[in-house]
């Protein structure tokens, strides 16, 4: 994320970055009580980011886990219901920081987010710690200015790309320097930029890029979509069908072959299971055999998916037993049986898989009556 203040307007470019294309925006429209807010975020409906039109904008970023001790007497409030009262209530940072520091922030033991208000104060919230600053120019990206002495300090090849970007040319306050300097800070390979959003907060304007396309772009006036009422777009339906992004995101979603992206990055390459363990690829593997379980809702994509995973890793328990629960949903008894018995071969430990055994077994014999 970065955000460019000058002559009392401030700009605002954010990156997404994540395995699946499937983004979507959403708009609510404002009330007497409320203001309307433009959404973005992925198929479980869990906001990533969002602009209202007060100017106020906000996005989330994973990071590296640090503890949360300040949580004691707090009101407790999942995160989603106190961002969605934030962006519908607060105009600037400042009363956001007010309501955040009543709310326990434990969830973010693995991510902090970032505000920007129409001034350009921008408000840095890590769980325990909350910054507020006002300089010129600020980037954030996945790591904790708690954490560090100097920007210097940040190792991250696509931040240090971006950061050379900004600090070697003469910054202008407009859409086109912020959506180069994005195109400068985007990922690529496992969990590449699927799409960038630059903002005009006084405008209250968002071009948008779709995956990693910076020479095109589509935009939207935020006060034109509220007035549309409460609504909902698929990212890539704003894009023409022979573009690089849609095209992408036709590829992602083949139900036929839903690991061919995952095929194409790993290539020829020969990885033991332990590297693949150790690079986290069980968790990928379970991300996206879950979207299209209980997101796309297709059980079948789901267990091509969760296949091709235990080809790669096959003593993982937990990929067993989420290939069992694919099978169970698709209503696969015998299948599912075997899946969750190799987990619990793997993992004694496993009472769920058990009891899902247990189950299978039942509907096996409904079903044979």
């Amino acid at each position: 994320m970065y955000k460019l203040t000058k002559n009392g307007k401030t700009i605002v470019g954010n990156n997404e970055d994540y395995i699946s294309p499937n983004s979507q925006f959403w708009f609510e429209k404002g009330d007497a009580n409320s203001f309307g807010v433009m959404y973005m975020g992925l198929l479980n409906n869990f906001a990533q980011g969002a602009i209202n039109e007060k100017g106020l904008v906000f996005d989330g970023f994973w990071e590296p886990y640090l503890e949360i001790k300040n949580s004691e007497g707090k009101i407790e409030v999942p995160i989603q219901e106190a961002l969605k009262k934030v962006m519908q209530t607060k105009i600037n940072v400042e009363e956001v920081q007010s309501y955040l520091s009543t709310i326990n922030l434990s969830s973010l033991q693995n991510g902090q987010l970032v505000f920007v208000d129409e001034s350009g104060t921008y408000l840095i919230v890590e769980g325990d710690k909350m910054f507020v600053g006002d300089e010129n120019e600020k980037t954030f990206s996945n790591f904790y200015y708690s954490q560090i002495q100097s920007i210097d300090d940040v190792s991250l090849p696509y931040f240090r790309k971006g950061q050379s970007f900004i600090e070697s040319t003469k910054q202008t306050q407009t859409l086109d320097y912020c959506s180069e300097a994005m195109s400068n800070f985007a990922q690529f390979r496992i969990a590449p930029t699927q799409y960038t959003t630059v903002y005009d907060l006084k405008e209250l304007t968002i071009r948008v890029h779709l995956f990693q396309d910076f020479a095109s772009y589509i935009e939207l006036d935020l006060k034109k979509e509220l007035r549309k009422g409460g609504h909902r777009v698929m990212i890539a339906d704003l894009f023409p069908e022979n573009s690089k992004g849609v095209k992408h995101y036709k590829k992602y979603n083949n139900p036929e072959h839903p690991t061919l992206l995952l095929e194409e990055l790993l290539g020829d390459n020969v990885i033991t299971e332990q590297e693949f363990l150790n690079q986290g690829f069980d968790n990928i593997i379970n991300e996206l055999g879950y979207e299209w379980l209980t997101q796309i809702k297709n059980p079948k994509g789901a267990i091509k998916v969760f296949k091709y995973g235990l080809e790669l890793m096959p003593n993982n328990a937990n990929l067993y037993d989420s290939l069992g629960e694919a099978y169970f949903v698709n209503k696969e008894w015998n299948n599912a049986i075997i899946s969750y018995s190799k987990s619990l071969s793997l993992n004694p430990q496993n009472k769920y898989a058990i009891e899902m055994i247990v189950k299978s077994q039942e509907n096996r014999e409904q079903n044979a009556n």
